[in-house]
C-alpha cells in the first residue's frame, strides 16, 4: 500500500461525537432522518453553524469514518469522479459509534432506500403475506408467488428457480395457503409462547439497563445543556431587576430560552421513561392479552391486508429450508402491543414500538 502523508490529522470533536451518537440513537428508534434533522434544530444544534438537512444525517449514517475507517484518494483531481474502492486508501481514526450499532443503521437506512428495499410498494400492497419477508434458504434470493394451471393453484417459490432454472437455484415449491396457515398458527402459538413471551421481556429489560447506562454521556450532555440555559435566563432576569436592561427588549430571548429549556426537560423525561418496563407487562394476565391479541391479528383478521402490515412489525424475515422454515423475529413489538391495545381493535398500525430503545437481537434464534 502507497505510503500518505496526510496533511491535516483526524480528530474526535468531542462535542460533534456526541451528536453523532444521539442520531444513530435516535435513528434506531425508527426516528427517521427528517423528523431527526428537525429535532436537532429546534433544540439549538447545528452542524457546523448551518441547520441540519435530511440528507446530512443520512450522509452520517453508515459513514464508515464513525467506526474508524477513513478513506483518503476516493475522489480524483479531475472532475472529482469517484474511485475504484481497491484505490482506496484506508486512514484509521478513532472510532465515536460501535460497529455493532452501526452495522444495524446501516442495514436500516439500506431498507428504507426504496430503490434497494426488497419491500418496494407493490409488495408492501401485496396480500401475499410473506413476499417481501420470505427469502430462499438456498441461495438467499428472495421467494415469491408462482402460479400454475391458469392461477388455480398457487405456490410460494424461490424466484430465482422460476426467473433462471435449475443451474441457479434447486428451488422449492410450497403451496401459498398452506405455508401461510401453518406459519400463523406457529407464530402465534409458539414463536410467542407465554414462556417465551417471559423470556423476550427478560431479554429486553437487560438491555435496556444496558442501554440506559450508554444513554449516561447524552444526559449529562443535556444536563449541562439545561443547566446553561438556565443560567443565560437567570443572568437575563437579573438584568432586568436592577435596570441594566428593557423588558421590552429580552422579552422574545426569554420565550426562546424557555423553549429551549423545556425541549431539553422533555427530552431528559423520554430517556428515562425508556428505560423502564412497566411491572404489570410481567404478569401472566397481560401476556395472556398480548395473546389473545396476536389470535385477534393473525388468525381471527379477515383483513388480508392488515394482517401483512402486522406480519412486516412482527417479522423481521423467514428464511425457507425445507423441511425446515426459520421465523427470525422482532421481539421488541412484544412492547409496543403491550402497551398499544387501541391498535388491535382499529385500523391502527402500531406506532410504539419507535418508543423503545432495545435492539431487535435479543431472543431472536432459529425458531423452525
Amino acid at each position: 500500500m502507497a505510503s500518505v502523508k496526510a496533511k491535516r490529522r483526524l480528530v474526535v470533536n468531542p462535542e460533534e461525537a456526541e451528536v453523532v451518537r444521539m442520531i444513530y440513537s435516535w435513528y434506531l428508534s425508527n426516528m427517521g432522518a427528517k423528523s431527526i434533522a428537525e429535532r436537532l434544530n429546534i433544540e439549538g444544534y447545528s452542524y457546523r453553524g448551518r441547520l441540519w438537512s435530511k440528507n446530512r444525517i443520512l450522509d452520517i449514517i453508515a459513514d464508515e469514518a464513525y467506526i474508524g475507517r477513513y478513506y483518503f484518494n476516493k475522489k480524483g483531481d479531475k472532475g472529482r469522479k469517484r474511485k475504484p474502492r481497491q484505490e482506496w486508501i484506508e486512514i484509521p481514526v478513532e472510532p465515536i459509534i460501535d460497529e455493532t450499532i452501526w452495522k444495524k443503521a446501516k442495514a436500516q437506512k439500506e431498507l428504507r432506500t426504496p430503490a434497494k428495499s426488497g419491500r418496494n410498494p407493490s409488495v408492501r400492497g401485496s396480500k401475499t403475506l410473506l413476499t417481501g419477508l420470505a427469502v430462499c434458504g438456498l441461495c438467499g434470493k428472495s421467494v415469491a408467488l408462482e402460479t400454475a394451471q391458469g392461477g388455480k393453484y398457487t405456490y410460494y417459490n424461490c424466484s430465482n428457480y422460476f426467473r433462471r432454472g435449475k443451474s441457479a437455484c434447486p428451488g422449492q415449491r410450497i403451496p401459498a395457503h398452506d405455508l401461510e396457515q401453518v406459519f400463523l398458527d406457529h407464530l402465534v402459538h409458539k414463536l410467542f409462547s407465554k414462556e417465551r413471551v417471559k423470556q423476550i421481556l427478560k431479554d429486553l429489560y437487560r438491555e435496556l439497563k444496558e442501554s440506559d447506562k450508554r444513554n449516561d454521556s447524552q444526559k449529562k450532555s443535556l444536563i449541562r445543556q439545561f443547566d446553561d440555559v438556565g443560567s443565560r435566563l437567570k443572568r437575563q432576569y437579573e438584568a432586568i431587576e436592577s435596570g441594566k436592561i428593557d423588558l421590552g427588549l429580552v422579552g422574545d430571548r426569554i420565550a426562546e430560552l424557555k423553549e429551549q429549556r423545556d425541549q431539553i426537560q422533555n427530552r431528559l423525561d423520554e430517556l428515562k421513561r425508556a428505560s423502564v418496563i412497566p411491572l404489570h407487562f410481567f404478569k401472566d394476565e397481560s401476556i395472556q392479552a398480548f395473546q389473545n391479541s396476536l389470535t385477534d391479528m393473525f388468525l381471527r383478521n379477515g383483513d388480508r391486508a392488515m394482517v401483512k402490515r402486522y406480519l412486516q412489525l412482527f417479522v423481521e424475515k423467514v428464511v425457507i429450508n425445507l423441511p425446515k422454515v426459520e421465523i427470525v423475529a422482532k421481539p421488541d413489538v412484544v412492547l409496543a402491543v403491550l402497551e398499544n391495545k387501541k391498535a388491535v381493535r382499529t385500523d391502527d398500525v402500531l406506532t410504539a414500538i419507535g418508543s423503545w430503545l432495545p435492539s431487535t437481537d435479543s431472543n431472536r434464534g432459529p425458531d423452525g
